[in-house]
């Protein structure tokens, strides 16, 4: 008997592929219940060899949502903990888990990740992408297990086609992998799959208020730079309940200290990354297509903008 207090769906990866407007797209369906804040990191440690926090504090994430038939987190995380964390996901979630991967064309993926941990003060704001790849380079495996090196994980976390087999063989079907190029040209016609996939009324895909989530954002001053992000992690549940509120804070915040990322135009590292990244999505293509998944985005070698099985 599933267990009402637990989630029943995980957004499992990838991290900068739109995990954070899935998220509030799902959660805005009447039969889905989202965790009181997106990324409870529950099963993590799991990635890092690090004890597992009390079960007792996951189920709290989930208090306010219990009447909900599919109650759901978005870790993305979680993708790159290998069989560890998938044993543990199941374990303590059991045989009816549901999982969604949703990934990007990862040259994109990781100028948005590199630009991200910028954003959050997790890396000097004048490293340059070519610097930054190099060093990311220089990182060996065990460096890259190590949870404080995560944000020099931007190379690695691009290479989908050396984690993903574990998830395929583990969920099968309970398992939906989508592409953020789809989401963004056609998201209703991806949230309606998405909620056929999980087993409620998929005509609510129509109704989903598609203001976009998490759009990254460069800023003027480190300082305050920081105390934004204080006050945003401590304040996630309020904000994630009050979704108006936060958008219009925003809006002046990113008037008074926000910026546009620069423009990436090292052609030379740019195209080197797609010649490092290529045989990985090879790889990655044939992998989708053994699963049943036949229209792949162009990236993949498809002829449309994104597909799934």
């Amino acid at each position: 008997m599933p267990d009402p207090t637990l989630p029943n769906l995980i957004i499992a990866g990838v991290n900068k592929a739109g995990t954070t407007s899935l998220y509030a797209y799902l959660g805005q369906h009447p039969q889905v219940g989202a965790s009181a804040v997106k990324e409870t990191c529950h099963f993590l440690p799991l990635r890092y060899g690090e004890p597992m926090p009390r079960i007792e504090d996951y189920r709290a994430q989930f208090a306010g949502v219990v009447d909900k038939p599919v109650r759901f987190e978005s870790t993305p995380g979680y993708f790159y903990g290998g069989q560890s964390l998938i044993d543990g996901l199941t374990g303590a979630l059991g045989d009816d888990l549901r999982i969604v991967l949703i990934f990007r064309e990862p040259v994109g993926r990781l100028v948005s990740f590199f630009n991200f941990k910028k954003s959050t003060l997790e890396l000097p704001a004048d490293l340059t992408l070519a610097e930054y790849v190099d060093r990311c380079r220089a990182m060996g495996t065990d460096a890259l297990r190590e949870r404080a090196n995560n944000p020099w994980f931007g190379l690695e976390g691009g290479r989908y086609s050396e984690y993903l087999m574990p998830w395929i063989e583990a969920f099968g079907d309970r398992l939906k992998i989508v592409f953020v190029e789809d989401l963004r040209h056609d998201p209703r016609g991806v949230l309606r799959e998405l909620f056929t996939f999980i087993g409620v009324d998929p005509d609510q895909g129509d109704r989903v208020d598609l203001n976009i989530e998490n759009k990254g954002t460069d800023y003027r001053f480190a300082g305050v730079q920081r105390i934004a992000l204080s006050l945003n992690q401590a304040g996630e549940r309020f904000w994630r309940s009050h979704p108006r509120i936060k958008r219009s804070i925003r809006r002046v915040y990113y008037a008074l200290n926000g910026r546009a990322f620069e423009r990436e135009d090292d052609r030379e590292t740019l195209e080197s990354l797609r010649r490092f990244y290529e045989p990985y999505n090879t790889r990655f293509a044939d992998q989708l297509r053994e699963a049943g998944y036949e229209n792949l985005p162009e990236w993949l070698g498809g002829s449309v903008a994104g597909g799934g099985a």
